[in-house]
């Protein structure tokens, strides 16, 4: 049996951890995806066990037919997601691991890939540590140890959110244009952003006319609203509550 949580973040930083098992639990069986996850749909996940590794790997495929990437340590999977061709519209990393851990690792992917979902995989009822990840921006948190409905629950939601995000953007924005749009939900000004992305105001100038085209939007306001959505805007800069993030846990034994 497993117990869901919410994760309900205030504007002044205020978390509170809420448990809604009573909204039901996902009767166990075979999961489907309602067409999200094909051999198109790529995970990678990085854990330095090997017997881990496996069964992740084992599990995903059979259950959710996606394709999945194993790493054993963090570093090489940087290096595959530096290259912008090769897919991954998930990223499951454990956060204690030697040398590069998964917290570092999350704050490189969200900046090198902003818009991808990352699930970070913690120790049994480390809610400060769940906080710490959430706040650097990771989709969701799993608890170890791993309890298969619970991974693919967690799975589940964070490919619809890469498929909703993919919907948004029609998967066209550069990671120039999404660091951009970071920055306007920010209040960065065109002569600010120039100056910390070491680039002319002419270049900021077009990447903002082409996000205004691109995401259908007239104002900074409609921008701002799209980086909301898409996950990007820091909570430090956040001035009302932004709502509910899922966090999964196993229940805790008897």
């Amino acid at each position: 049996m497993t117990v869901q949580y919410e994760l309900i973040i205030s504007l002044a930083g205020n978390i509170f951890l809420c448990d809604v098992s009573s909204r039901g639990i996902r009767q166990h069986g075979k999961y489907t995806m309602m067409g999200i996850a094909t051999r198109e749909t790529s995970v990678f996940f990085v854990d330095d066990e090997a017997a881990i590794r496996k069964i992740v790997e084992l599990s995903l495929e059979g259950e959710l037919s996606c394709e999945v990437t194993c790493f054993d340590n963090a570093v090489d999977c940087l290096s595959a997601l530096e290259d912008e061709q090769k897919p991954c519209n998930l990223l499951i990393a454990d956060v204690i691991m030697p040398g590069m851990n998964g917290m570092e690792l999350l704050v490189e992917v969200r900046q090198l890939r902003p818009l991808l979902p990352v699930s970070i995989v913690i120790g049994r009822g480390d809610v400060p540590m769940a906080v710490k990840a959430l706040k650097a921006g990771a989709f969701d948190v799993i608890e170890k140890p791993l309890d298969k409905q619970v991974l693919l629950s967690a799975v589940e939601a964070a490919l619809k959110r890469s498929a909703y995000i993919e919907s948004l953007t029609g998967n066209t924005l550069t990671n120039s244009e999404v660091r951009i749009l970071q920055l306007i939900s920010e209040g960065k000004s065109n002569a600010e952003m120039a100056y910390l992305l070491k680039r002319s105001i002419r270049t900021v100038e077009r990447h903002r006319y082409q996000l205004t085209h691109k995401l259908n939007v007239s104002s900074s306001a409609g921008l701002t609203k799209v980086a909301l959505t898409l996950g990007l805007t820091q909570l430090s800069h956040l001035g009302s509550e932004i709502g509910k993030i899922q966090i999964f846990f196993a229940s805790p034994e008897p």
